[in-house]
């Protein structure tokens, strides 16, 4: 079961017109990101992981579009499928952003004291590390997909949704604590990114609803609720970053 299986028509609008806001503020991040990692306004590798997060972020819009389109029976297609395939990119989505704060809090030995340096295995092996376990993850969760395992996604959607929220809010909160970070643009994004993290993974994990018998449409509700909310702190996130550009340029 999906929360699309039979929408009503103020759901296809909500969620369409959730999506068309999520398409433009992912790419906008993508774009503004981009150019905050040209100019460096904050040195540091987390910009790879936040332009990933954008594209993750806009095939999340396209997915979740097309899911909306097949549910509302506009075209022939499998929306268990096509979900499937939507809740794996915003899942990514979530990790992308949840790495870009692991990557940003070994990075700032100012505020933290120098992580990496007390790690076992360097950084540049952790990352080696990590993009192998999202491989095998991603390998893994395709199969399921393409075997039709509908519930076992949401299962497994869940416990990733609820884990990277608290991978990466648990870093950004130390980062935001730490002195180097008070009053600054880098504790404005923190600020944001915590609460797209939250709200973000909060959407993807309420879908498991489903499975236990929660009525549809509070799920579904309370999904575009949070939804719509971190796209909202994701536009504004997108502003700040490119008010970090234009203060750079000028």
């Amino acid at each position: 079961m999906t929360l699309l299986e039979d929408p009503a028509g103020t759901v296809v609008v909500t969620r369409l017109t959730a999506y068309l806001l999520l398409f433009v503020a992912s790419m906008s991040l993508t774009y503004y990101t981009m150019q905050n990692s040209r100019r460096r306004t904050i040195r540091s590798e987390m910009w790879g992981y936040v332009i990933l997060a954008g594209i993750a972020g806009t095939l999340y819009a396209l997915t979740g579009t097309a899911e909306v389109i097949a549910a509302a029976e506009v075209l022939d297609a499998d929306i268990g499928f096509v979900g499937s395939i939507r809740r794996l990119c915003q899942l990514f989505f979530i990790i992308f952003l949840a790495l870009s704060m692991r990557e940003l809090y070994f990075e700032s030995p100012q505020g933290t004291g120098d992580r990496g340096a007390d790690l076992p295995i360097s950084i540049e092996s952790i990352r080696w590390i990590e993009a192998g376990f999202l491989c095998i993850a991603f390998l893994q969760f395709m199969a399921i997909i393409l075997l039709d395992l509908i519930n076992v996604t949401l299962i497994v959607q869940l416990a990733a949704s609820i884990g990277f929220t608290l991978y990466g809010v648990s870093f950004a909160t130390r980062i935001k604590g730490a002195a180097m970070s008070s009053r600054t643009v880098l504790d404005t994004m923190l600020t944001y990114i915590i609460a797209i993290l939250l709200s973000a993974g909060g959407a993807s994990a309420v879908e498991v609803g489903v499975l236990a018998d929660i009525q549809p449409a509070l799920v579904e509700s309370i999904s575009i609720v949070l939804t719509i909310m971190s796209i909202t702190f994701l536009l504004v996130l997108t502003t700040r970053l490119k008010q970090n550009v234009a203060d750079v340029s000028v």
